[in-house]
């Protein structure tokens, strides 16, 4: 069974898998809740940000020569917009990130709690971490979430270790708590920090793009990482971490500000000034395009 990990230098708490699965849930439906695809000045927008050729382009959202939405086409047109099989929608020939719109959704209109649930399921398995004088604040958002049942407390008579995830952020406030899931790298790992040599410059970035000289090189290197005392291994990581992870950290500084990607939502791209808005976000493709 799957987990989000908290580490600390020191000790760790779990989560069940359980409830990524459902934090996902929850900012998929309260995005998608407010799209109105049953609305037809609605559809209409959805249906003309579409990628070219995609299959919804060739559904009929009405019902007879009427202005009414067929049910059966908002359902499949809801299914596709959070499809993992590449982005729906594009504007002027740049995907729109779907994740990032889900859950830039889910944080506009859930408050702190659905904020938490969409931060840690977004970033949990790429280590997102909160700083030791911060611990206690996030502690304090996971029982509010635990107390809105927006977190569980049970799972089919599983406990789901947020209990445990509190106790351990309150415990001090002198080491950093970070996340990891439990089918990516655990931190802290080699691929976190300058351990392993730079990426060629130039070289797409698969393992059979390297040469055998280059492979050697970085699996020398992955192996010696096991022979790092603990300490070592987290100053080397975590130094990474500050470094690269922008965004990545979890603090009250920036909590009502911060956006994943584009920084877009559903509401954005039915607003009026629609245009507008998407002229200014930036849609460079990235990983999760």
């Amino acid at each position: 069974m799957s987990r989000i990990y908290f580490h600390t230098p020191t000790d760790e708490a779990e989560v069940l898998g359980a409830e990524r699965a459902h934090m996902g849930w929850l900012c998929r439906h309260v995005a998608t809740s407010v799209v109105g695809l049953d609305s037809a000045g609605s559809a209409q927008r959805i249906l003309s940000l579409l990628a070219p050729g995609h299959y919804m382009t060739q559904t009929e959202p009405y019902v007879d020569a009427s202005t009414v939405v067929r049910r059966e086409w908002t359902e499949s047109m809801i299914r596709a917009l959070g499809s993992m099989f590449g982005p729906a929608l594009q504007w002027k020939g740049k995907p729109i990130a779907a994740f990032s719109l889900e859950l830039n959704t889910a944080v506009v209109l859930g408050g702190d709690t659905l904020r938490l649930a969409a931060r840690l399921h977004g970033q949990c398995e790429i280590h997102a971490y909160v700083e030791g004088p911060n611990r206690a604040w996030l502690a304090d958002l996971i029982q509010a979430a635990l107390d809105k049942a927006i977190f569980r407390q049970d799972v089919r008579d599983w406990n789901t270790g947020w209990n445990d995830v509190i106790k351990l952020l309150r415990s001090r406030d002198d080491e950093p708590v970070v996340t990891s899931y439990s089918v990516c790298d655990q931190f802290p790992n080699s691929h976190t920090g300058d351990w392993l040599p730079p990426w060629p410059e130039g070289v797409p970035r698969t393992w059979t793009a390297l040469t055998e000289e280059q492979q050697q090189e970085r699996s020398g290197r992955e192996e010696a990482w096991y022979e790092l005392p603990n300490e070592e291994q987290w100053r080397i990581s975590m130094a990474g971490l500050r470094t690269n992870g922008q965004g990545l950290e979890l603090k009250p500084d920036n909590w009502n500000s911060f956006a994943f990607g584009h920084g877009l939502t559903y509401l954005d791209l039915l607003a009026t000034d629609y245009a507008e808005r998407l002229d200014k976000a930036d849609l460079t493709p990235s990983e999760e395009n």
